[in-house]
């Protein structure tokens, strides 16, 4: 069996300043599509619009509330809040409130992410 503490993964700082903490994926377990991270994001911050082209996306809001983007609406999401995403959807999330606001990001797919952001950049 396999336990892996969430707080021994590396931290990854987004261009955003949003703080990723992938905890389970291809890279680190058994697993081949899934990748499931601890997104923090910090108070007056914005996760940048994309869309994942090939993988499907759910987020989890644990803590803060923020205002996500879904296709062309807006809507508050908060504590206990799931969205999912699937592939093509552009979405975003922002964080106006004092303090960070903390999701779990559920991604299933091909194994690779690829991800089209506004600016149209591919990372990841």
């Amino acid at each position: 069996m396999n336990i892996i503490e969430i707080e021994d993964c590396p931290d990854y700082l987004a261009p955003d300043n949003a703080v990723a903490k992938e905890f389970l994926s291809p890279r680190n377990s058994t697993p081949e599509r899934l990748s499931i991270t601890k997104m923090t994001i910090p108070p007056l911050t914005s996760v940048e619009k994309h869309y994942h082209m090939e993988n499907e996306e759910a987020c989890k809001i644990i803590d803060a509330e923020g205002n996500m983007l879904l296709r062309k609406e807006t809507r508050k999401v908060g504590p206990g809040g799931v969205v999912p995403n699937p592939p093509g959807n552009w979405h975003s999330i922002d964080n106006r409130s004092d303090q960070d606001l903390v999701m779990i990001v559920t991604v299933f797919g091909n194994g690779r992410l690829k991800i089209r952001l506004s600016n149209h950049k591919q990372s990841r």
